[in-house]
């Protein structure tokens, strides 16, 4: 019996070293290869860097996509309502409107057909766009184009406030000479003209309120500016339409700088506007635009 658990317990204590063996065995190999374990495990934990990073970017682009995502569908709300918006006004155009504008237009019409034998004071070219007096081989697209009436005046039949300057012709633009248009189109002319006629249409609404309108809308002192202006260049024969750099730059945010200067040259020249000083003050008037 005695031999028998000596047996016993010498196998249990060879086994136990055995399995010590194999983890000193086990020790001695990772030891050896550390370097190799530690390049690996590096790597590792970059790659697991590199998918954490990733997951970051997704989650910023899809919440992004939320919120882009959602300002569509206000945006698409805002489309709907403005549709329903417009349908509601095709479908209800008030009658008067309508009629004012055939009436408009067969004026129009009337006036295109009028001989020129009837003298100029029944038609007053100041106040009209339409009804402009100009010779048979005159006629090209520039001039069509200023004929046309604004259809918003046509419309609501609002009267004009004060004269506008012609747009120049193709023709008239041909005979500027080159030394003073340089290398400006006919188009920078015209969008000048137009952004003066947008000035001068401001400063004499201003001025048609009266002073009490003009403090109701809180533009008191630009009516009392204006009025001083009038003040300064009265004539004789008549009311001057007129306006200073100060003006357009209120009205444009733009300054009269040299190249502005000098298409103001060229309007000089083809007898739309002139130049008045007064009081240290240059004003630009309106050719041929009295009302007496």
């Amino acid at each position: 019996m005695d031999k028998h658990d000596n047996k016993i317990n010498l196998e249990e204590i060879v086994d136990r070293q055995y399995e010590r063996l194999n983890e000193l065995n086990m020790t001695t190999i990772l030891t050896k290869s550390k370097h190799n374990i530690k390049d690996e495990l590096q790597g590792m934990r970059n790659k697991v860097m590199q998918v954490s990073c990733g997951i970051e970017n997704m989650r910023k682009i899809l919440e992004r996509m939320k919120e882009q995502n959602a300002y569509s569908r206000e945006l698409l709300s805002l489309l709907e309502t403005l549709n329903k918006r417009i349908s509601h006004q095709k479908e209800n155009v008030p009658p008067e409107l309508i009629q004012g504008y055939q009436n408009a237009d067969k004026q129009g019409c009337i006036q295109t057909q009028i001989s020129p034998a009837i003298p100029k004071s029944i038609i007053n070219s100041t106040h009209k766009l339409i009804g402009q007096k100009i010779s048979d081989n005159m006629y090209n697209n520039d001039i069509i184009e200023e004929t046309m009436k604004d259809c918003k005046r046509a419309l609501f039949n609002e009267p004009e406030v004060c004269p506008t300057i012609p747009f120049i012709s193709a023709e008239e633009f041909n005979k500027v000479p080159k030394y003073i248009i340089g290398r400006q189109t006919s188009e920078t002319i015209n969008s000048l003209i137009s952004d003066i006629n947008n000035t001068l249409i401001t400063k004499y609404t201003i001025l048609s309120l009266g002073k009490a309108a003009a403090q109701k809308r809180g533009e008191v002192n630009l009516y009392l500016q204006y009025k001083k202006q009038e003040f300064d260049i009265k004539e004789e024969k008549g009311y001057l339409y007129f306006f200073t750099a100060e003006d357009y730059y209120r009205q444009t945010k733009k300054k009269i700088d040299k190249t502005k200067l000098n298409l103001i040259t060229a309007l000089r020249h083809c007898k739309r506007l002139r130049e008045c000083r007064t009081k240290n003050e240059l004003r630009y008037v309106i050719i041929n635009c009295r009302i007496n």
